[in-house]
């Protein structure tokens, strides 16, 4: 048990990660993702990259299947490493993911260990009934100090500030040594120090093996590791490719407003025009 596994034991199936084909979600009379394809393989470092409400928090809960597809399609499939039969052990084994609903969820009067260990069980906290070992104990604090959050494993959650909560998130999502770590939206309600904080750690765990993915409404959060750019616009895929895609014209046309687009030392930064 560890948070890191073999470095061979990542990408050793040659189907991809997850494989999404012709995939539509629809809930009561409103269609959330329309013909979806996308693949994503073993170590990508990938934006998910979209306005609000353009389907990116839809699509990653298709991924972790919190959404269910329109099956009636024809050849529409989420795959994950090359079967479209899985169970939850195979989902906290593939992804991590840290999203504010989670956030909100671990809300509660606990300690930060606590809350991390509660990723081996998919619970909110742990309780009496769950087996912690030592073992389990020394994974949730390398855990956190690979998010350089190890001083915060005995406050208590509720006291923390929101990226000190995001960063012990990442902990939690680290314990089942997933093959990628997905990141809704990690830098929302953060303050500049926040922000500097969560940053360091994302590229800290981008620099690992796993694929990471992160979703996200401003092209400021993307950090230099990431070589892949996926835009989500109107609940399908607007462009799919590498940085060369990060430029004024597209992000004028994934917005629909006028936006200027500037980069200092590996770092974008986007506005729009009055």
């Amino acid at each position: 048990m560890g948070i890191y596994p073999p470095s061979d034991t990542w990408g050793m199936s040659c189907d991809p990660l997850i494989e999404i084909h012709g995939v539509s979600v629809v809930k009561g009379t409103a269609t959330l993702l329309h013909d979806i394809d996308l693949t994503i393989g073993y170590g990508e470092k990938i934006v998910i990259l979209g306005p609000n409400g353009s389907g990116k928090s839809s699509l990653i809960k298709t991924m972790v299947g919190e959404n269910r597809h329109d099956a009636s399609v024809d050849d529409s499939y989420v795959k994950l490493r090359g079967t479209k039969l899985w169970n939850l052990f195979d989902l906290r084994q593939a992804f991590g993911l840290v999203s504010s609903d989670l956030q909100t969820d671990l809300s509660r009067d606990m300690d930060c260990l606590d809350a991390v260990l509660s990723g081996f069980f998919g619970s909110i906290g742990t309780n009496r009934s769950q087996e912690l070992t030592g073992e389990m104990e020394e994974v949730a604090m390398k855990a956190l100090a690979s998010v350089g959050s190890q001083h915060l494993a005995h406050r208590r959650v509720y006291t923390l500030s929101t990226g000190e909560a995001r960063r012990v998130l990442m902990a939690r999502a680290l314990v089942n040594a997933p093959e990628a770590l997905i990141l809704d939206e990690p830098m929302n309600s953060l303050d500049l120090t926040g922000k500097h904080l969560v940053r360091q750690a994302i590229r800290s765990l981008a620099k690992e093996g796993r694929a990471l993915v992160l979703v996200t409404h401003d092209p400021s959060d993307i950090v230099p590791e990431i070589d892949r750019v996926v835009m989500v616009k109107d609940g399908t895929i607007f462009k799919d490719g590498g940085l060369e895609l990060l430029n004024e014209e597209n992000l004028t046309r994934l917005y629909g407003v006028p936006i200027r687009l500037g980069n200092m030392e590996g770092r974008y930064f986007a506005w729009s025009l009055d």
